[in-house]
């Protein structure tokens, strides 16, 4: 199949497919294809975007054999099914037959047609035991099968009906307890009608969402759902965004504004242009993190599997000596019918599910459970000052020209250029200029931006450079030496600089003020009570503005003039020394040390590439939304720990019961399945904000 890279970090990559979009293909082919590839940690296909995002572990060797594997997919693949089977009902049905041949049975049917029936029923439990046998696999589908053909062997068809029973009830009340939790997520997000009014000129047409593009205008109302992501182009209205951002208080959207899918007028009309439908809205990408989150397990989780499905050849040999010793074979099947792997494997992923959804009600997006295990037991944190502790807004308080260039040149011209880079700074540039009127035409050739340095460009034929101190003093040779009381004058204060070079010499600093976010303190507060051991400041500015923002939070740790390969360096040393590593940053040059780090964090400002990088993304932008995500992961890894116990304890009293002749089979299997559906109820648990939780441990 052909591709494109159209976009990259280390350890993913996004491709663009060549696949026509008529017949929708099934993208469950694709993402198998790509799944089997050694290194590769989560695949999702975008049907309406026609990409492929890929998380891998590895080198260069891994990108070559993942962008392999994508090649050597067909390029024709079969078309999308329009209708899901519904594995609930089939399930119901299940349950509804075998109960059926057993209450109702021996009231109407001959001994020798009951028997038929049971047989028959239990054949596609006995069927998936004998199927992973042949995979050389003892797993707990081994077990039933064992536990109801002994019953068979012994004639005992009342027994191995009701062990069938049971198993179908479980395996229906495991299905349905994982529907439900979907069914939480989709009402959460839900967006409403599955349909819009779309805009064509001067009629309003209403279509199914399917056929809303990019580029499209469509229409929202009062109690109406938005259907889209986009940019508002005519209309005001407050939106309640209370299921992205978790803000209680609806938001005035006029135009040129952004609004999102989910999200409800709750006054007024706006007209939208469409930016993103369908799988492609944020509300999408939230689901489907969500609902991939099994691609991304805890290592706590898929440590429990790996032993619970060591345990259960135990199990065989344990039966088997039942038999030996007692010479019963009925205390030798409730053994059997006893198992750990299963409420194991259900009750942990529904905790995650459960905690994620949780999170993102908070405006919170966890991208997979491994990073909600890292977060609770982080004791380091990293966080970038720019953007981070200090407000996402700075501006700019002066413009001092050198070397014969006028204030008004330096401010027009450094505006002109910075206006091609969302970052923080550069916007706070870009509206001084407009703010004093002064008008920017495009005279400049193609900048380039050096990462964590500045950008650089030709004007009328000269080489202009806008960046740090470092970037123009260092790097290009410039003598600044000259400003240097000037520039120490506003440093003392705490101010930002950004200098503009033109050919070799200094033509003037702009001074920023970057103030710290109000809510700076009093997240760092909350980190270090909840356990976090040190706090660690990065900042690309120079050492007394560094200084100054650290006095000001009470910050013992502080790197100034870092650079990129700096703070990835720092968060591999810290990791290093065995340290679990947190790192929240928001620029282009922090995405290499949160790909880097063990949990990374980024805000909904954060430049694009950081929003890919993160493993945690803070939906509204306030800094104590982390504390939360940090409370939630603790709570999810304490109910874990809690259920497992709970497992362990209740079928090893179930074992040493049968063991004892003290329960029969078939009461075994009721007691067992009856424990597995209450432990994954309980991992349902953060979906109910109120409840107290274990402690973790």
């Amino acid at each position: 199949m052909q591709y494109t890279i159209i976009h990259e970090i280390p350890g993913r990559v996004r491709l663009r497919l060549a696949i026509p979009r008529r017949p929708a293909i099934d993208g469950t082919e694709i993402e198998k294809g790509v799944q089997e590839v050694e290194g590769v940690e989560l695949v999702s296909y975008s049907s309406n975007a026609q990409s492929l995002l890929i998380h891998y572990r590895g080198d260069s060797l891994v990108r070559s054999s993942i962008l392999h594997g994508v090649g050597a997919i067909p390029s024709t693949l079969p078309p999308r099914s329009s209708r899901k089977p519904d594995e609930l009902a089939r399930k119901r049905g299940a349950v509804l037959g075998s109960g059926a041949v057993f209450l109702l049975g021996p009231l109407f049917l001959p001994p020798a047609v009951r028997a038929l029936a049971t047989v028959t029923g239990a054949l596609p439990i006995v069927m998936k035991g004998v199927q992973a046998l042949a995979r050389r696999t003892v797993t707990v589908d081994v077990l039933d099968a064992s536990a109801i053909s002994a019953a068979v062997g012994m004639g005992d068809f009342r027994t191995a009906g009701m062990i069938s029973l049971l198993l179908k009830i479980g395996a229906y009340l495991e299905e349905w307890t994982r529907e439900r939790s979907r069914r939480m997520l989709s009402s959460l997000f839900h967006t409403g009608d599955e349909f819009a009014w779309l805009v064509a000129g001067e009629v309003e047409r209403r279509v199914s969402l399917a056929e809303v593009r990019a580029g499209d205008l469509v229409v929202v109302r009062t109690g109406g759902r938005i259907p889209v992501d986009g940019v508002v182009t005519e209309g005001e209205a407050l939106v309640n965004q209370a299921s992205m951002t978790g803000e209680p208080l609806p938001v005035l959207k006029r135009e040129g504004l952004m609004v999102y899918a989910g999200t409800a007028v709750e006054e007024g009309r706006l007209t939208i242009r469409v930016v993103s439908a369908g799988d492609d809205t944020r509300v999408a990408r939230i689901v489907k993190a969500i609902e991939d989150s099994e691609l991304l397990k805890a290592e706590a989780q898929s440590r429990a599997e790996e032993l619970a499905e060591r345990i259960v050849p135990y199990s065989f040999l344990l039966s088997g000596l039942t038999w030996l010793l007692t010479g019963s074979p009925v205390r030798a099947a409730s053994v059997l019918l006893v198992d750990y792997s299963c409420a194991i494997k259900l009750s942990t992923p529904l905790t995650i599910m459960a905690a994620m959804t949780h999170a993102a009600r908070k405006g919170i997006l966890i991208k997979g459970g491994r990073f909600i295990q890292k977060m609770a037991e982080a004791d380091v944190f990293v966080l970038d000052k720019t953007g981070t502790l200090t407000q996402a807004t700075p501006r700019v308080v002066e413009v001092v020209p050198f070397n014969g260039f006028s204030r008004e040149f330096i401010l027009r011209n450094a505006a002109c250029v910075e206006e091609h880079f969302p970052h923080s700074i550069a916007s706070a540039v870009v509206n001084r200029a407009a703010q004093e009127g002064l008008a920017h035409e495009e005279r400049h050739a193609e900048p380039e931006y050096i990462l964590a340095h500045g950008i650089a460009t030709r004007l009328r034929g000269k080489r202009v450079c806008i960046g740090s101190r470092h970037f123009i003093q260092d790097d290009e040779g410039i003598d600044t030496s000259f400003a240097d009381q000037v520039i120490r004058d506003y440093t003392d204060q705490g101010y930002s600089i950004l200098y503009m070079a033109i050919e070799r010499e200094l033509a003037g600093i702009v001074v920023i003020e970057d103030p710290v976010r109000e809510e700076s303190r009093r997240f760092l507060a909350l980190l270090r009570a909840s356990g976090v051991e040190r706090v660690i400041m990065l900042t690309g500015d120079n050492e007394a503005t560094a200084r100054q923002v650290a006095q000001q939070l009470a910050i013992r740790e502080y790197v100034a003039e870092v650079f990129p390969e700096r703070k990835t360096e720092l968060v591999n040393r810290l990791k290093g020394e065995g340290r679990v590593v947190t790192m929240v940053g928001d620029g282009i040059n922090d995405s290499p040390a949160l790909s880097s780090a063990d949990v990374g964090i980024s805000l909904k400002d954060g430049a694009e590439i950081a929003r890919e990088a993160c493993d945690v993304l803070l939906l509204s932008g306030d800094l104590t939304d982390i504390i939360h995500a940090r409370n939630i992961s603790r709570q999810a890894m304490a109910l874990i720990q809690q259920n497992f116990r709970y497992i362990v304890g209740i079928n090893s009293t179930l074992i040493g019961l049968g063991l004892l002749g003290g329960i029969t089979p078939a009461l075994s299997a009721l007691m067992h399945n009856s424990a597995t559906v209450l432990v994954t109820l309980n991992s349902l648990r953060p979906l109910r904000e109120e409840h107290r939780f274990p402690r973790y441990q």
